[in-house]
C-alpha cells in the first residue's frame, strides 16, 4: 500500500471516527483506518475500507431501516426462496440478496414494503393475488401453498382424525417443543418425540395434546408445515436453530430459549411427555428415525399424507 500524496509506503492503523451519510441520516462510529506514516494522509485499504463501509450500513439498517436478520427471518418464515421472494416484492434476486448480506440498503418502496410484511405478515397473500400475473402456475401454488401454511397456522378449526379430533393449540405447541428441547436436540428427534407424544396422548385419552396434523416423509412422522412452524418459532425468538458441520454431515440443532410453562397441559399431558422424552433419551436422531417407520401409521400412510391418529392404538412399543 502506498500514499497517493507522497508515495510513501510506510503506513500505520489507527482508530478514527468515521461519518457516513444515507437518506439524509447520519452514520457515526469508531472503526480502523490506514493513514501514511509520512504526511499522514489517508492510504487506500481494501480489506479495511470494504469493512468499514459494511458496518456503516449495517448501523444505518439497524438504526433507521430493516436489518439484514430480520429480512431473511421474514422469508424463511413463509419458507420461500430468495428467487420467489424477490419476484413478490418486484426486486431482482441479486437486490434481494445484497439486502439479506448487509452490503447494500433497500430502496424506499422495498422498505415500506418489507416493513408492511414484518409487521402484517398475511398482507403477501393480497400483494401475489395482486400481480398474480408475474408468476407460473407452479409459482403461484407453490407460493399459496407456503404463505397459507403460515398465515393459517393458528387457525384450523375442523376436527378430525387428522388433527386428534383436537383443536390446534398455539401455547401447547410452543411448551411441549421447549419441554424437549430444554437442553438442545437434534430437529430429526424433536418431531419424532412431538409426533408419539400427541399420538400416545390421543392413544390414552381420545384426543392429542397440540392439535398437529403428521405427515409421512423419508424421515419419518413429522408435524405438517414444521419448517414454517420451526422458523415461526426462531422468529418470535422463541427457539435457536442452529446448523452445524462435522464429517460432511449437518446437524440441525433446537435450543429453547424460554422457560417451559408446564400449566398449559393437564396432568395426563405432562405424564404423556415425560414418558416419551425419557424413553427416547438415549436414542440418536437416527435410532428414533427407525424405530417410527415400524409405526403402523408410518406404513399404511402414503408418502405426503397426514397421518391418522387411528393409528395411534397401534403404538405397542411405549407405555
Amino acid at each position: 500500500m502506498m500514499c497517493d500524496i507522497c508515495n510513501s509506503k510506510e503506513t500505520y492503523v489507527k482508530d478514527y471516527e468515521h461519518i457516513y451519510e444515507f437518506k439524509g441520516k447520519k452514520i457515526k462510529f469508531i472503526a480502523p483506518r490506514r493513514f501514511c506514516s509520512n504526511c499522514n494522509n489517508f492510504v487506500y485499504d481494501e480489506e479495511l475500507d470494504h469493512a468499514v463501509g459494511l458496518k456503516a450500513i449495517d448501523l444505518y439498517n439497524k438504526k433507521y431501516g430493516i436489518p439484514k436478520d430480520e429480512i431473511i427471518n421474514l422469508r424463511k418464515q413463509y419458507s420461500l426462496s430468495q428467487e420467489l421472494f424477490s419476484k413478490i416484492i418486484g426486486c431482482a434476486k441479486k437486490t434481494l440478496i445484497s439486502y439479506e448480506k448487509g452490503t447494500s440498503i433497500p430502496n424506499d418502496n422495498f422498505m415500506i414494503i418489507l416493513k408492511s410484511l414484518i409487521k402484517n405478515p398475511s398482507m403477501i397473500l393480497e400483494i401475489v393475488d395482486s400481480n398474480k400475473e408475474l408468476f407460473t402456475d407452479k409459482e403461484y401454488q407453490k407460493i399459496n401453498k407456503n404463505v397459507s401454511a403460515f398465515v393459517d397456522l393458528d387457525n384450523k378449526n375442523e376436527l378430525d382424525e387428522y388433527n386428534g379430533y383436537t383443536k390446534r393449540n398455539h401455547n401447547k405447541i410452543v411448551n411441549l417443543i421447549l419441554m424437549i428441547c430444554n437442553k438442545g436436540i437434534l430437529k430429526t428427534k424433536l418431531l419424532k418425540e412431538m409426533f408419539y407424544a400427541d399420538f400416545l396422548n390421543y392413544k390414552n385419552t381420545g384426543t392429542s395434546i397440540t392439535g398437529l396434523c403428521y405427515a409421512k416423509i423419508d424421515h419419518g412422522p413429522v408435524p405438517d408445515n414444521y419448517e414454517t412452524l420451526i422458523n415461526r418459532l426462531c422468529k418470535d425468538n422463541i427457539i435457536d436453530y442452529i446448523v452445524t458441520y462435522q464429517n460432511d454431515y449437518e446437524y440441525h440443532n433446537i435450543i429453547g430459549k424460554k422457560d417451559v410453562d408446564t400449566s398449559v397441559f393437564n396432568e395426563e399431558e405432562l405424564n404423556t411427555i415425560n414418558s416419551v422424552i425419557n424413553f427416547f433419551e438415549k436414542y440418536t436422531s437416527r435410532d428414533i428415525e427407525k424405530f417410527s417407520h415400524e409405526e403402523v401409521a408410518f406404513k399404511q400412510t402414503k408418502f405426503y399424507d397426514n397421518m391418522s391418529y387411528d393409528y395411534a392404538f397401534d403404538i405397542e412399543r411405549i407405555k
